[in-house]
């Protein structure tokens, strides 16, 4: 299996076409597509790629064509990847986002 085959079929399960498979690509060019499958190279293209595209895509509309993921997979992939790569969940709501001051100093 190639990393191309890996990441196509990873993105087809959440709703993702081909156009997406080659924007990670372009986004993650050290990532070779025709490669022997590198796992851990893969998920983190996945990983640093749809943190990026969270903030545009919820559901996109184009004339008579609607595309829509499914957001409730992809929530499911990005926090594994996040527990398995050690990074941060973009999604977790549960994570404070703002710290306070100790007012009594340290």
């Amino acid at each position: 299996m190639t990393n191309k085959e890996y990441i196509q079929s990873i993105m087809s399960r959440i709703g993702a076409n081909v156009n997406d498979t080659t924007i990670l690509f372009a986004e993650n060019p050290t990532l070779n597509p025709d490669a022997q499958l590198i796992l851990k190279d893969c998920e983190k293209a996945l990983y640093d790629s749809f943190c990026s595209w969270i903030p545009m895509y919820e559901s996109v509309s184009e004339g008579d064509m609607t595309v829509k993921w499914n957001w409730n997979a992809i929530r499911m992939m990005l926090g594994r990847l996040a527990v398995k790569l050690k990074l941060p969940n973009p999604l977790d709501e549960n994570e404070p986002t703002v710290t306070a001051i100790n007012p009594w100093g340290q």
